[in-house]
């Protein structure tokens, strides 16, 4: 008598392991069960969608932020040349000074005041002029504008001491509009920040988590075939030591 090894097995058995291949199939083509379906799908698409706009608008607040530190260093600069051309303003109206002495006044005050034009020309940021435009910066689902005022040495005079005097007060509105710029720009980057890792959390949930459900699924479908299994062989052992014995 041949015994069919088949014929003895747990009904579960071969329904237990179809399950577990496709459920190894899903896992080792990346394939999320919370994907399965096309309005999750969609969340997902939507969500990743999301976190790609908030990222690049991330990337727009950054440029922002170093744009306003090159025009701060700018001011700085401005603003420490400023103070020598008032200077230079006090000493030549004095009356001790002959007309010579005058003369060399004015030349380091042109000097400076040229040296200070040119740093408000070079001061660019990817070849913008960062004074007299008007900047506008994207952040996503919305935006940051502003706009540095137009700065020139033509008035200053050595002379007159209110055209340094009111220079000055441009340099400190400026670097005022800088700080609160940036200052904006830092808090669109950590509300974007937060956006991002709360989208990301949503899409990791839809996707991370039900990977993680299919491997626990293959994991139990493997137990439960190998308990299936080992049913089996001890059953069908069991049948032969039966038969065994019947046949003497």
């Amino acid at each position: 008598m041949k015994i069919n090894d088949h014929s003895y097995a747990l009904p579960n058995l071969n329904a237990e392991s179809s399950k577990r291949d496709k459920t190894l199939e899903k896992i080792a083509a990346a394939v999320e069960l919370g994907l399965q379906d096309s309005s999750s799908r969609s969340i997902a698409d939507m969500l990743q969608n999301q976190i790609s706009t908030m990222s690049q608008g991330l990337m727009n607040i950054n440029d922002g932020v170093s744009m306003m530190q090159i025009a701060g260093g700018t001011l700085n600069s401005l603003s420490e040349q400023t103070q020598t051309l008032s200077d230079l303003s006090v000493r030549y109206n004095s009356a001790s000074l002959n007309s010579s002495q005058k003369q060399e006044l004015q030349g380091e005050f042109n000097r400076t005041a040229e040296s200070m034009q040119q740093s408000i020309n070079s001061t660019t940021f990817n070849g913008q002029a960062l004074f007299g435009n008007n900047m506008t910066f994207s952040i996503g689902n919305g935006s940051i504008s502003t706009s540095l005022p137009n700065l020139s040495t033509q008035s200053l005079s050595l002379e007159d001491s209110n055209s340094i005097d009111s220079f000055r007060d441009t340099l400190t509105q400026a670097s005022s509009q800088v700080g609160s710029t940036t200052n904006e720009f830092i808090s669109a980057s950590d509300n974007l920040l937060t956006q991002i890792t709360s989208n990301a959390a949503a899409k990791s949930q839809i996707s991370d988590v039900d990977l993680a459900k299919t491997i626990s699924e293959y994991q139990q479908s493997t137990n439960k075939l190998n308990m299936a299994q080992i049913a089996m062989a001890h059953q069908h052992d069991t049948l032969k030591q039966t038969i065994g014995r019947l046949l003497g």
